[in-house]
């Protein structure tokens, strides 16, 4: 689970700072900044993985190796800011398995990672580069977790997640002779650090861990590694699955009856889409042998069974949205662009109370199975979307000037809990209020109209109840 992750020189995010929630919707107009922030997080999960020059290709890339290097790091009227800096809180899992199978168990599960990365022109026979300038993996002090986790939440869901302790450093950086180098420290001893010179080398170390000799870093990096941004593609949706298909969703919505068949939850699902479309009856997998092809059919009321490939695009977003909430193994962070896409105004509400429902409850304490520790993250231009959520679920993204060039900034709503000043956690993240967010939403035009002329036509008044904003913007300007 990300708690909380600071950014500053990527792209345009500058000395940006967001705390999460179990589920959070970055709303704002298009080009501030709200794609970029789910760039950043997924070039963090990129480097669990990768390379570092292959994970600054894969930014809006997934199938890249090579790339323009330089693209990631944000640039000026003065030219390009050549370090990046990325902090990120998150929850590990109490036990992860390594490459070979073995169980680790890490000595703390609430931790710290930091990294900054140096962009290096091409000079002579050398190309451009990328180089570490630090890493950290630190842990969080249980004295600290109720504070820095910041969202309501019960001791036993806390203490449910947050175990262990720890008094040194995981992974640390020091300076020698004007170079970086890299300490990897013992998780259980206190031995000698493996110490790995940071400049020359290709990865970072936490990407680099893959066994159970280091417990906590291996943890660490299985829960990026698990961070998901899911790209629902209505081909990859309508697709059956071979026999020996992956039983589990991927980022783009393939395997959906191969996950469906694993799970053995088509009652549960049938269920969720029926809260979407009412004519569902069931759910099921038609499983051809001779072919050796899983499709996926749902029945209506009528008695009529209709494949994939015949369902609507909203239909089949929503439904992967169910598959992936009834599997306790899907990502531990999902997060989505625009779940509205495809999706009628007035069943709005539906696909946004799916996306809260399969998020972790925080008020109980987490297991793998009835709670699992699963959050959701999604970013919209919607006033319809922004409407229909709770206050302290939103943050508000819009775009400043700063020398020259357009920054993103983040503000969350007063009388929230990210605005509560006893938790710390506001730190760049402005603070705004009902007044602004209303603002945000009369960018609408129906609402807009609404706000000039509260007498206005039947007809407008009519088309802002079928995107429910009418009674959200009554009560805004009450």
């Amino acid at each position: 689970m990300l708690t909380r992750i600071a950014i500053d020189g990527f792209k345009n995010l500058s000395n940006v700072e967001i705390s999460f929630g179990p589920f959070t919707c970055i709303a704002g107009a298009n080009g501030v900044g709200k794609s970029n922030l789910f760039d950043a997080i997924m070039f963090l999960r990129d480097l669990a993985d990768f390379s570092i020059t292959e994970a600054a290709a894969r930014v809006r890339d997934p199938v890249a190796s090579t790339g323009d290097l330089k693209a990631i790091f944000r640039h000026k009227k003065s030219g390009v800011i050549d370090l990046i800096s990325l902090e990120a809180d998150f929850v590990v899992p109490p036990k992860v398995l390594d490459d070979f199978g073995r169980e680790a168990v890490p000595s703390t599960t609430f931790l710290r990672y930091g990294l900054q990365l140096k962009y290096v022109p091409m000079t002579g026979s050398k190309s451009e580069r990328i180089e570490i300038v630090s890493e950290r993996l630190s842990y969080v002090q249980k004295s600290h977790a109720r504070r820095l986790l910041g969202f309501p939440h019960t001791s036993a869901f806390r203490e449910s997640i947050v175990r262990g302790r720890r008094t040194t450093d995981l992974i640390s950086t020091e300076v020698e002779d004007g170079a970086s180098i890299i300490n990897l420290h013992q998780d259980g001893s206190s031995g000698r650090p493996f110490r790995v010179p940071a400049a020359p080398s290709p990865r970072t170390i936490l990407g680099g861990i893959n066994t159970d000799s280091h417990p906590t870093v291996l943890a660490a990096r299985r829960e990026m590694q698990s961070w998901s941004l899911l790209q629902l593609e209505p081909t990859a949706l309508r697709q059956p699955d071979n026999f020996s298909a992956d039983a589990k969703v991927s980022p783009n919505g393939a395997h959906l009856p191969a996950t469906l068949l694993r799970l053995n939850a088509a009652s549960e699902v049938a269920s969720e889409l029926a809260n979407f479309i009412s004519d569902v009856q069931s759910i099921s997998v038609d499983q051809d042998e001779g072919r050796r092809l899983n499709t996926l059919m749902v029945t209506t009321r009528d008695g009529v069974s209709h494949p994939a490939r015949a369902l609507s695009d909203g239909t089949l977003r929503f439904l992967a949205l169910s598959i992936l909430g009834a599997d306790p193994d899907a990502g531990r962070l999902l997060c989505l662009e625009e779940p509205e896409n495809g999706i009628h105004p007035s069943r709005i509400p539906a696909i946004l109370n799916l996306l809260e429902s399969i998020v972790v409850d925080p008020k109980a304490a987490v297991d793998g199975i009835s709670n699992p520790l699963r959050q959701v993250i999604i970013n919209t231009h919607s006033p319809s979307v922004v409407s229909s959520l709770k206050h302290d679920t939103l943050i508000v993204s819009r775009a400043l000037k700063e020398s020259g060039s357009y920054v993103a900034s983040f503000c969350c709503l007063d009388h929230t809990w990210r605005a509560n000043r006893e938790t710390d956690l506001v730190n760049s993240m402005q603070v705004i209020s009902r007044s602004d967010l209303l603002s945000y939403l009369t960018q609408d035009p129906v609402v807009n109209r609404l706000q000039r002329s509260p007498q206005d036509s039947p007809t407008v008044r009519e088309s802002a109840v079928q995107l429910g904003l009418f009674d959200y913007v009554s009560d805004l300007a009450a």
